[in-house]
């Protein structure tokens, strides 16, 4: 296939109008070129370029560098020009250029611009921060720059994130699919199932430095996950000398956030520390309207209906302590400690009334009053070495890292029913209290070895994760008197959960003038084992399972601006502790909830077309995405017997397959520096397998979601943002998640250099609702359900915040610790990239665009 052909077929992918601009910008003279660092030759990202045509009344043209440094200015006539670059921290360099018929389309040499040592202070800086950094796999969000999340929690600034949703229970979901490896600075931990949910919500936003998004990793990520990898990057000191921070927030619904940083550098050391705390509530409310029929010749005949309200306010607090150190023991070495301390509570507060009836009569009243109390604290360590060889690039990691999760909730649980065709009985309470721990052991070392063109990676991963969760159930018993409460070996018992993972791998990369190719290979060895202690029996299930997980990366850089790629993964979703546990959960009425100890991991294989293009202003990424799921993890609703519709029992098979397939485009847009905008959509097909065992119908649809956040520079000192969401109905197992939308706001007014204000609202019209459509066609029966719930109400947040410190050194220092992936191979479209180490936070793929600036070192 031809250059022009398949040029063609990529830019069919994009809007008509990103097609219009690339034909516009391929018939006019440009000009084009690379800035970099005279000291280290260096790319200068994001560095600003501007031209104007001399002796002209008319406005010049600017740009920013893109991540490799490099820009390319369009549109221009012919005559003569002055391009001025210039970069914060560098001497400005201005330099003469004539346009004329035999030479349309200028190539500069690459423009070196020296360091200005002591004149930044002088410098001012009236252009946005970017937001969010894109490349074809990977997408990068800045939180410092995310006005509506401010005095937010790290749920709150998830929902942001292009690509990423929150539902209604917190839980966090990728291109729709909640089966997403969710990394802390790049590295596993016990954040899993409810667990990550209550940390999410209890972390600030500003303890948080950067979202990364990968959607489809290499091999040298864990293979877990089917639709990608989210990883938090906290934040860590970056700057040289003595810096300090702090913030204070308060707002409705009891909302109180603050944070304190200090941090000190020098040539030899880093030392940071970071404390946050959060105390919010979440009110919410909900209803479910159900209807069951029997079908006709099922006797007794039965038509019964359900309708629940309920309310409830989730009160949540956390403290959230990071820390670190550094040791520059030399040019080559460098030896690093770190630690994330979680401490939090989430109390429930929740009532409800149930109202039954059966066949047009009265059949039963409940009435729900539940108090659940919570308390948490989550440990991380690592220790890491970095080990530079004299070779560029040649470079061996090693990391250990151990992490641990204490929980303990106690829930009082009280449903008292009223029976109309029946007697009543006794209120059915229990006080339950549930411990659960959880361990977890992390080896790693990675190796890097540049080669002529290319790249060779090689790394083992060990993985040890226990878990055991314990709990305690007792009933009230109303014939003594006074009425006592006594433990129920029926509803109690002990879970524990272990998975050990060990696995090996490595990456080739080699480039071909504009076109890159990467293959790699990861073997793992999985074993869970799961133990289920439960009325004075035991229960044990064992999985161990060998697999090769493939990945393949072609690349192809069109022109300076424009970059395809197609890749293959294959990975895999474990399922969880709540998942297999095979003990059946009657603590809702309403509902039942048991595991299946013999559920199976899905099988995944995803595939992704991408095109990235960069214009002046602009930046337009695109996928085609396809996901073949096989054994895929499905929740099954089903009556808890064929004659008692009263109550329903959830649980999981493996249903044969599901597929995922859709469209994604992120548009990036700045047209001045006043104005930038982050546009999302994301539009695709479900289909879900039907199991006739358990009757279920296969399921499909079309789907779409979409974002637009605007940010506003109104001047020096004021600044607004506004972002709207809209997720259209879903295709879910067995029913439908109806469309929902919101609004969120921000504006931020810097005081002075040092001292800022803020306010803003999250779901300004208090829109956003979940709800959802459930019908059942089952054996002598059908079911139809509507359910409403709201995780929260809209909020409205006021912030404060202080700064102590300049980075006036950091600029350069960044730029000395943070070489190109392959600096000696101009042709590497990932020079300039992020140089993969001891943490998985980028995915440095050769030929891929990387997707955000070199972070300093440990910044992971």
């Amino acid at each position: 296939m031809n250059f022009n052909i398949r040029k063609s077929l990529f830019l069919a992918l994009v809007l008509i109008l990103s097609s219009s601009a690339t034909i516009y910008a391929q018939s006019s003279a440009s000009v084009s070129g690379t800035l970099i660092d005279a000291a280290n030759s260096q790319p200068l990202s994001f560095a600003t370029v501007f031209i104007v045509q001399k002796n002209s009344t008319q406005p010049g043209k600017g740009m920013q560098t893109d991540i490799n440094g490099k820009f390319n200015l369009t549109g221009l006539k012919d005559g003569a020009y002055t391009l001025r670059a210039s970069f914060v921290g560098y001497v400005t360099v201005n330099t003469d250029i004539t346009i004329a018929a035999a030479k349309r389309n200028i190539q500069l040499q690459p423009i070196k611009l020296a360091a200005a040592e002591g004149v930044l202070k002088q410098v001012e800086v009236t252009a946005q921060k970017s937001q969010i950094n894109l490349g074809i796999d990977k997408k990068s969000f800045d939180v410092s720059q995310s006005l509506v999340s401010q005095g937010g929690s790290a749920t709150d600034l998830l929902t942001n994130v292009p690509s990423v949703q929150v539902d209604v229970n917190g839980n966090i979901s990728l291109r729709g699919s909640s089966n997403v490896r969710v990394l802390i600075n790049g590295k596993p931990s016990t954040l899993t199932g409810s667990n990550l949910t209550d940390i999410l919500q209890s972390i600030p936003a500003s303890a948080i430095e950067t979202i990364e998004v990968i959607t489809n990793p290499s091999s040298k990520y864990d293979s877990e996950g089917d639709s990608g990898i989210i990883n938090i990057v906290m934040k860590k000191n970056a700057q040289t000398g003595f810096t300090a921070s702090a913030s204070a927030t308060a707002g409705t619904q009891n909302t109180v956030n603050s944070t304190l940083s200090l941090a000190y550098q020098n040539k030899k050391i880093n030392v940071y520390g970071n404390y946050s705390y959060r105390s919010s509530d979440r009110i919410g409310n909900g209803f479910i309207d159900k209807t069951t029929n029997t079908d006709a010749g099922v006797i007794p005949a039965i038509s019964q209906y359900t309708n629940q309200i309920s309310n409830q306010t989730f009160h949540n607090t956390g403290s959230n302590i990071r820390s670190g150190i550094d040791f520059f023991l030399d040019s080559k070495n460098t030896l690093s400690f770190s630690d994330n301390i979680n401490l939090r509570t989430r109390n429930l507060y929740q009532n409800g009334l149930t109202n039954i009836t059966q066949n047009g009569a009265p059949y039963q009243l409940q009435n729900q009053d539940n108090t659940t109390i919570g308390t948490g604290a989550n440990l991380d360590f690592s220790l890491d070495f970095d080990h530079k060889f004299k070779k560029k690039q040649e470079e061996l990691t090693a990391s250990v890292g151990y992490s641990d999760d204490n929980s303990d909730t106690h829930a009082y649980l009280n449903t008292s029913t009223t029976n109309f065709t029946a007697a009543n009985s006794a209120p059915n309470i229990y006080d339950d209290y549930t411990k659960g721990v959880q361990h977890n052991i992390n080896l790693q070392s990675d190796f890097t070895l540049p080669l002529t063109n290319g790249r060779f990676e090689a790394g083992y991963r060990g993985t040890l994760n226990r878990s055991d969760n314990n709990y305690i159930a007792d009933t009230l018993n109303s014939s003594l008197l006074p009425p006592l409460f006594q433990y129920s070996p029926t509803l109690s018992n002990d879970f524990i959960y272990r998975l050990n993972v060990e696995a090996i791998y490595s990456n080739y990369q080699h480039t071909f003038g504009k076109f890159s190719v990467q293959g790699g290979l990861r073997l793992e060895d999985a074993n869970i084992n799961t133990q289920l202690n439960s009325n004075n029996a035991v229960t044990n299930y064992t999985q161990d399972y060998l697999r090769l997980y493939p990945t393949l990366f072609l690349t192809e850089k069109l022109n300076d601006n424009e970059t395809i790629q197609l890749s293959y993964s294959r990975r895999v979703t474990r399922p969880t502790a709540n998942q297999l546990s095979p003990f059946l959960d009657v603590s809702n009425k309403q509902n039942y909830t048991q595991g299946n100890p013999e559920l199976l991991p899905q099988d995944v294989h995803s595939f992704e077309l991408s095109y990235i293009n960069y214009w002046s202003g602009i930046t337009l990424t695109s996928s085609l995405y396809y996901r073949l799921t096989n054994d895929n993890i499905q929740q099954v609703v089903t009556p808890l017997t064929p004659t008692d519709f009263t109550t329903s029992l959830s649980t999981y098979e493996n249903i044969a397959s599901a597929t995922n397939a859709g469209y994604e485009l992120i548009a990036k847009i700045s047209p001045s520096n006043v104005l930038d905008l982050t546009a999302n959509l994301n539009v695709y097909y479900a289909y879900i397998d039907g199991y006739a065992p358990l009757s279920i119908l296969s399921s499909s649809g079309y789907s779409y979601n979409g974002n637009l956040t605007a940010s506003v520079k109104a001047s020096k000192k004021l600044a607004f943002q506004l972002r709207g969401d809209y997720q259209g109905a879903q295709p879910v197992e067995q029913g439908t998640n109806l469309a929902r939308y919101g609004m969120d706001g921000g504006i931020k007014y810097d005081a002075t250099k040092a001292l800022t204000l803020s306010v803003n609202s999250r779901d300004i019209f208090n829109t956003r609702k979940y709800e959802t459509t459930y019908l059942i066609d089952g054996k002598g029966y059908t079911e139809n359900e509507t359910s409403q719930r709201r995780f929260a109400t809209r909020t409205v947040m006021f912030t404060l915040a202080y700064h102590i410190g300049s980075n006036s050194a950091s600029k350069k220092k960044d730029k000395e610790k943070a070489p190109t992936d392959n600096p000696d191979n101009p042709d590497d479209p990932n020079g300039g990239g992020i140089n993969p180490n001891k943490n998985e936070n980028s995915q440095g793929t050769l030929g891929q665009p990387p997707a955000s600036t070199t972070p300093p070192k440990g910044s992971n």
